[in-house]
C-alpha cells in the first residue's frame, strides 16, 4: 500500500471518527432525543422496555408522595383508579436490589430504589435505560414530591395538586397538559423547564443551565437561570414576578390590561417594550415603568449577559 493511499484512509476515517464523535456527544447533550437519528435509537429502547415491577399503594390518609430514582425517566398521569400505582420498566432484567422498594412513614409514602445503581449503557447514546410510571388518583389532591438524579420528569395528563416539589439534577422538566397547584418549585440543574399551562398561587422556577419556558403561567414568583433563556406568556400576575438570567435572554408576554410597576436591568444588552418605558441611559439597558392605573403588579427583571424583552 502506497504513502498517497495510506493518507487517503487516514484522512477516511478522521472523518468518520469525527463525525461518530459529534453525533454521540449530541445525543449525550440532548437528551431528549430531538434528532431524527436519536429519535429512533430513543423509540428502538422504548421498544425493549418491559415491565420489572407494577404495584398499587393504598391512598387511605397519605397528603404526600415521594418519589426518588437515581437515573430514570419520571412519567406521572392521574387515574381514575382509587389506589397509586408505580410501574417500573426496563431494558434489561433487574434484580431485586434495583427494583422500587415502598415505605410508609406517618401520612407519607416513599417510593425509590433499594439499590443506587445507574441503569445507563453508551450504547444508547445518553438515553436511559429505565423508565418509571406514576399514576396518581384524581381524587387525590395533596403533595408531591419528584426527584431524578439523572433523567427527565414529564407530566402527561392534567393534573390538580397541593404543593409540588419536583428536582431534575441532569435532565428536562416537562408538561404539555394542565397542572394546578397551590405552590410548586421546579428545579432542572442541567435540563430545561418546559410547561404548557401552569397555575399556582406561589411558584419558583430554577434553571442552571438550560432554558425556561412556559405557554401560560398565572400566579406569582421566581424565575431564575444561570445559563439559558426565560421565555413566559402570562394569563395573570396575581401579585409579582422576578425574573434572572446570568446569560441568556428574558422574553415576557403580559396580559392586556394588566397595571404593573416595571424595574428592568440587563448589564450587557438592551430592552425593548411595546410599553412606555422609562430608559435611564442611552444604551437602552435600564428602565422602569408604571403602567396603568393601579393597584400595580410588581415586575422586576435582570440578566447580566443578554437582552429583555417585555410586550402585551
Amino acid at each position: 500500500m502506497n504513502i498517497r493511499l495510506k493518507k487517503i484512509l487516514l484522512v477516511m476515517w478522521l472523518i468518520i471518527a469525527v463525525g461518530f464523535t459529534t453525533l454521540l456527544i449530541h445525543g449525550i447533550l440532548n437528551k431528549s432525543g430531538s434528532t431524527g437519528f436519536f429519535r429512533f435509537i430513543g423509540n428502538s429502547m422504548e421498544s425493549k422496555l418491559t415491565i420489572q415491577k407494577d404495584e398499587n399503594i393504598e391512598l387511605n390518609t397519605i397528603n404526600k408522595i415521594n418519589l426518588d430514582f437515581s437515573s430514570s425517566n419520571i412519567i406521572v398521569q392521574t387515574t381514575n383508579e382509587p389506589n397509586i400505582r408505580v410501574v417500573q420498566m426496563s431494558a434489561s432484567t433487574l434484580t431485586d436490589g434495583e427494583k422500587f422498594t415502598v415505605s410508609k412513614t406517618d401520612n407519607e409514602v416513599t417510593i425509590k430504589r433499594s439499590n443506587s445503581q445507574k441503569l445507563f449503557s453508551i450504547f444508547n447514546f445518553g438515553k436511559l435505560q429505565e423508565k418509571i410510571e406514576l399514576y396518581i388518583p384524581e381524587i387525590y389532591n395533596n403533595d408531591l414530591d419528584l426527584r431524578s438524579s439523572s433523567g427527565n420528569i414529564e407530566f402527561i395528563s392534567d393534573i390538580s395538586l397541593g404543593n409540588i416539589n419536583c428536582n431534575a439534577s441532569s435532565g428536562n422538566l416537562v408538561s404539555e397538559n394542565n397542572i394546578t397547584a397551590k405552590a410548586i418549585n421546579l428545579t432542572a440543574s442541567s435540563g430545561n423547564l418546559s410547561l404548557n399551562s401552569l397555575t399556582s398561587n406561589n411558584y419558583k422556577f430554577r434553571a442552571s443551565s438550560g432554558n425556561i419556558r412556559i405557554n401560560s403561567l398565572s400566579g406569582s414568583g421566581d424565575l431564575q437561570t444561570s445559563s439559558g433563556n426565560i421565555h413566559v406568556e402570562y394569563k395573570n400576575i396575581t401579585e409579582h414576578l422576578n425574573a434572572t438570567v446570568g446569560s441568556g435572554n428574558i422574553n415576557l408576554v403580559i396580559p392586556k390590561g394588566l397595571s404593573f410597576e416595571f424595574n428592568g436591568i440587563c448589564s450587557s444588552g438592551n430592552i425593548k417594550s411595546n410599553f412606555d418605558l422609562n430608559y435611564k441611559n442611552k444604551d437602552g439597558n435600564e428602565a422602569t415603568a408604571k403602567i396603568g392605573s393601579g393597584p400595580y403588579k410588581q415586575i422586576d427583571v435582570k440578566t447580566s449577559s443578554g437582552n429583555i424583552s417585555i410586550s402585551n
